[in-house]
């Protein structure tokens, strides 16, 4: 079969014999469903399967294989395997330009940039701001029905029982009102399915009609002025798909073959998407012990819906059994296997203690530590533990963000020595790149000079960790909306800022370009001043500071009588190319982000930081109540968790826990004192 898609005499890309016999199944069926766990190669069988469909002549330049993926990280890692393909002489230029690679969110917009013109838009479609859009909602939702709040328990994700509310008196308060907006999200589709079929709930999720009718004007509104969110992107291409019935041919037309990655994390919406295009062939890529995304409406029974509705047998399924790793990495991956055998109940593993790429830590407490809070003890523990080495890629994944941005924004502040914390947040909504790109949609509101300075002035406010500005009491927003910044200001460098800024003060204009670039440039100089070697700025941040003046400059220099919303419209488009730049070249160093943020990528060393019975420390966001949220053992989704969090690391795993209080689950997989 293999000399039918790459000759003999030429060079042929690596497959192991699991790839290759998944190729067979895919050549003699032209659909199949394979399930690969982690360092199996699935990103390589992705990119294998669709080259596979060019030599045998299913694809082409012209009508190109779709490789869908969720997150923009794992759309740069593909990209950059089909790039070794070419780099490595298996491919031609032409068959590596037979696939097109995109993340879900990126191919909706596409389309919907394409046909924006059914909705009556007549500006170009550019993605609205985050805060924006959360602020709407959430207004739309607290004004919904009255009384009957809901209480999370003390897992913090258990799903509300909504069954004796009325449709008239729902109401979900502040506490949940991130898993609120997502179902608000699937307001276009609740006009054709139940609810309740689309969450995948026992419950019936109810809204009332008028709050499910704003939610849609809401959303309908924001896409005829150009600004849908990406969180309206799917439901929108749904609505696009019923009523531009010549899109689907074409679309089947334009991509005879669909390959989907991570599809243990589709939810329904993407789901009736897929039933409605219906490719010709059909590739699903999934690992069942990845799916974290339940209430994000991912369910275990999708592969089953796709089984029957593309008709996939038995014979047309494969799996990735052999794990492409080495030294102590072969270790990790025996791990893995047995971890899988068990439904990750970790029976197999308690019989073998031998695990040289895992070290488990546990925190003593000292007397003089009884009142001290578990976030702390945990900092204290990575701080003197030397676990961190700035030649390597290190990620400190926790449960949820609040203990994410304690030790982020304490580890920046300090250095110690023989360990550069040169660290690196990734929130959800709290990326550099997405709260400098909300910062330039705020741009467009800009209309003179010192709504200028203030604005710069807030850029400068991202750079600088927000502790050390608290410590300060010190605001460069409030600072930069004053006739004389700084004035009378003698803390820290302040006085040296306030010199840097004499030289370019007085030349801000709106209505000069070179002003404003040399503006950007100065700001990770003054942050810098500020820091006095206390601390660090977020490499990420700088850069995005950096490419904002890159791109005026290039505005200027090539329109210079651009208008002022144009020129937004050119800051907009020039960061997302910078977005994609940047996920290309990632750096060494420190990263910290949640388990789900981590999906789609790899690091050399994982810490967990605080592996306890009673669970991670968490406060509500709101209203500031401190609560805890645990790998429960009895719940298969936080084993499938904390099972994700093991398997992003090539290399090493690092678990600390407290010394009076370890997790069950370290006590089931007899992991405590290694």
């Amino acid at each position: 079969m293999m000399s039918l898609i790459w000759p003999p005499e030429s060079d042929t890309p690596p497959a192991d014999g699991d790839q290759k016999k998944a190729a067979e199944v895919f050549h003699e069926q032209g659909k199949i469903i394979v399930e690969a766990p982690p360092g199996t190669g699935k990103t390589f069988l992705g990119v294998y399967l669709a080259l596979c469909a060019c030599r045998l002549d299913w694809v082409s330049k012209q009508h190109p294989a779709l490789l869908l993926t969720f997150s923009r990280n794992a759309r740069v890692q593909i990209e950059q395997e089909t790039k070794r393909f070419r780099d490595a002489n298996w491919i031609s230029r032409e068959e590596e330009q037979s696939i097109k690679v995109s993340n879900y969110h990126a191919f909706y917009f596409e389309i919907l940039r394409k046909k924006a013109g059914l909705w009556g838009c007549t500006t170009t479609l550019r993605p609205a701001s985050i805060e924006g859009r959360r602020e709407r909602l959430e207004g739309l939702l607290k004004e919904s029905g009255k009384g009957h709040p809901y209480q999370p328990t003390l897992s913090g994700f258990e799903t509300p029982d909504l069954t004796s509310l009325s449709s008239s008196a729902f109401r979900i308060e502040s506490s949940d009102l991130k898993k609120a907006k997502g179902q608000a999200c699937l307001a276009f589709a609740l006009r054709r399915f139940p609810l309740s079929d689309l969450l995948g709930l026992d419950e019936t999720l109810l809204l009332d009609d008028e709050t499910l009718h704003k939610i849609l004007t809401d959303a309908a509104a924001a896409l005829r002025n150009g600004r849908p969110h990406y969180d309206d992107f799917a439901p929108l291409f749904l609505n696009l798909l019923e009523h531009c019935p010549e899109l689907v041919e074409w679309l089947r037309l334009v991509y005879p073959v669909v390959i989907l990655d991570e599809f243990q994390d589709t939810d329904q919406i993407q789901l009736e998407i897929l039933r409605r295009i219906h490719p010709e062939h059909l590739v699903i890529l999934y690992d069942r012990y990845q799916m974290i995304y339940e209430w994000r409406g991912a369910r275990s029974n999708r592969i089953n819906q796709m089984r029957q509705e593309f008709d996939i047998t038995d014979s047309a399924e494969a799996e990735l059994s052999h794990i492409h790793r080495a030294g102590n990495q072969a270790d990790l991956a025996q791990f893995i296997r047995e971890l899988r055998t068990d439904e990750l109940c970790g029976g197999a593993i308690a019989a073998s203690r031998h695990h040289p790429w895992l070290t488990t830590r546990a925190v003593s407490k000292r007397v003089n530590q009884t009142n001290v809070p578990d976030e702390t003890r945990c900092l204290t523990a990575i701080r003197c533990g030397h676990l961190i080495n700035s030649n390597e890629t290190t990620a400190i994944l926790t449960r949820a963000n609040y203990l994410a941005n304690f030790l982020y924004s304490q580890l920046r502040l300090k250095k110690e020595a023989g360990a550069y914390y040169v660290c690196r947040w990734i929130g959800s909504e709290d990326n550099p790149d997405e709260t400098i790109r909300d910062h330039v949609w705020r741009l467009r509101a800009v209309t003179d000079n010192p709504g200028l300075r203030a604005w710069l002035g807030e850029l400068l406010d991202h750079l600088i960790p927000h502790q050390l500005l608290k410590d300060l009491r010190l605001s460069f927003s409030e600072e930069f909306a004053r006739k004389e910044p700084l004035a009378g200001r003698k803390k820290g460098n302040l006085k040296a800022i306030r010199q840097s800024l004499a030289l370019w003060w007085d030349t801000i204009d709106v209505g000069s370009y070179q002003a404003f670039a040399r503006a950007l440039r100065e700001m990770p100089a003054i942050a810098e001043l500020l820091l006095d070697k206390g601390g660090y700025l977020n490499p990420d941040a700088v850069y995005y500071v950096k490419e904002l003046a890159r791109l005026v400059d290039n505005c200027r220099e090539s329109t210079g009588s651009r208008d002022w919303s144009g020129f937004c419209d050119h800051l907009e488009d020039g960061l997302v190319r910078s977005t994609y730049l940047r996920l290309r070249h990632p750096l060494k160093g420190l990263y910290i982000l949640t388990v789900h943020q981590s999906k789609g990528r790899e690091f050399d060393h994982i810490i967990i930081p605080w592996l306890s019975g009673k669970g991670e420390p968490w406060k509500d966001e709101y209203d500031g109540r401190r609560m805890s949220l645990k790998y429960d053992y009895g719940k298969f989704g936080d084993r499938r968790l904390l099972y994700v969090a093991l398997t992003r690391a090539r290399r090493c795993v690092t678990i600390l826990y407290p010394e009076e209080d370890p997790s069950p689950i370290l006590q089931k997989w007899k992991l405590v004192n290694l």
